[in-house]
């Protein structure tokens, strides 16, 4: 995949309505859950949880902006 089809692809994901409910619902029940969380353990998973939704988030808006070519790492 070239770095303009990897953009589209951004683009897509990032526009669809499904894609920002079903991500900041699953963001939300993480925050939720963090918050309410009985011992640390699982406040680190839940905030764990958080920093990935927000990490795709932002891979996917970097990919918008990033259409240079990637070089391939053998």
């Amino acid at each position: 995949m070239n770095a303009k089809e990897r953009a589209s692809l951004a683009e897509q994901l990032l526009s669809n309505p499904m894609f920002a409910e079903l991500f900041d619902g699953v963001e939300r029940n993480a925050i939720e859950a963090m918050i309410a969380a009985r011992d640390d353990a699982t406040r680190a998973r839940s905030a764990m949880r958080v920093q990935a939704i927000r990490d795709l988030r932002s891979d996917c808006q970097n990919s918008l902006r990033d259409t240079t070519p990637r070089r391939v790492v053998a």
